[in-house]
This record gives C-alpha cells, sequence and structure tokens, in this order.
C-alpha cells in the first residue's frame, strides 16, 4: 500500500520530521474568561431587573411613554443577559508583551509587562505577581474557574520565554 501525503506541503518536501523540536503551542494571545458560575449570577441580575421593568411597564401603562421606556429597558436587559451569557468577559489575557488580569465583573484590569515580574506564586486559590518595589498584585483565580492550571502553565512558559531561561517552575 502506497504511503499517502499528510500535513502540510513543507513536510512533504522536508520529509517527516520537521516539526520536531517546536512547541505545539504558539506563544500568542490568549484569553481566559469569567467562570460560568458568576456569569450565571450577572444573568440572574439581569432578567431580574427586566422583570421589574416589565412590571413596572404595566402598571404605568396608562402613560404611553413610559410603558415604552420600560419595555425598552426589559429587551434590553434581556439582550445583556443573552451577551453575557454567550460571551463571558475576559479576566485574564496573556500575550507576548505581558500579562492582563481583572475586568469586567471582577477587579480593575491590570496589565504588567513580563519583564517587570519578579516572581509570581500561588497561596489559597490566589495567583500573587511580584512586580518588585512591594507591589504584589493578588487575582483569585476563581474567576477562572477550571481553566486556572492552563493560566498558570501560560504565565510561567511566557516568563521563561521573556527572560529566555528556565527561571519559573509551577511545581
Amino acid at each position: 500500500m502506497p504511503e499517502r501525503p499528510i500535513g502540510s506541503a513543507l513536510k512533504a518536501l522536508a520529509g517527516s520530521n520537521v516539526s520536531r523540536g517546536f512547541e505545539s503551542r504558539p506563544l500568542c494571545l490568549t484569553n481566559y474568561r469569567l467562570d460560568r458560575r458568576f456569569v450565571l449570577l450577572a444573568v440572574g441580575t439581569n432578567v431580574m431587573a427586566a422583570g421589574v421593568a416589565v412590571a413596572l411597564g404595566f402598571f404605568l401603562s396608562s402613560v404611553t411613554a413610559l410603558a415604552w421606556i420600560f419595555g425598552v429597558l426589559t429587551v434590553a436587559a434581556l439582550l445583556n443577559a443573552v451577551r453575557v451569557f454567550a460571551f463571558p468577559p475576559v479576566v485574564a489575557r496573556t500575550d507576548p508583551g505581558g500579562l492582563r488580569v481583572g475586568g469586567q465583573l471582577t477587579v480593575k484590569p491590570i496589565r504588567v509587562p513580563w519583564l517587570d515580574i519578579e516572581d509570581v506564586t500561588t497561596e489559597g486559590g490566589r495567583l500573587f505577581v511580584d512586580r518588585g518595589n512591594d507591589e504584589v498584585l493578588a487575582f483569585p483565580l476563581v474567576y477562572v474557574g477550571r481553566r486556572a492550571p492552563q493560566l498558570l502553565r501560560d504565565i510561567y512558559d511566557r516568563l521563561n520565554a521573556a527572560n529566555g531561561y528556565r527561571r519559573f517552575n509551577p511545581s
């Protein structure tokens, strides 16, 4: 049975071992979204606001302008609930330039370049980023949920790439 070509044209020209030695995961932009338990809280709040707006719209239906305003508020709250459920907000982002933690529905967003980070530790479900000069950034890993180990591995890999050696070890 003849061997069938698989992979790219480069593999076909250079042989099957062309990708050996390269990382399987490129160091590009990676987003970590808010965990579902926090998203559901935001969705529930929007649905409750929509319910209050509908009730007020019915009670004030004698005034047509107010009924329309509360109707528009109801639709806006429901659309926002669907948006937050479908696309949870980004709470952590890693890219070749640095780390950004925080965002909508969590803590204030802060960006830290990789070369400004002195040390990274985890304790009690929190990520501590030491920026030097007695500045320590604390970020609750519960916001990321099940992707917390992946975020930690990504941070350590990017710190190692930025520093040019294996300085940080997540274990």
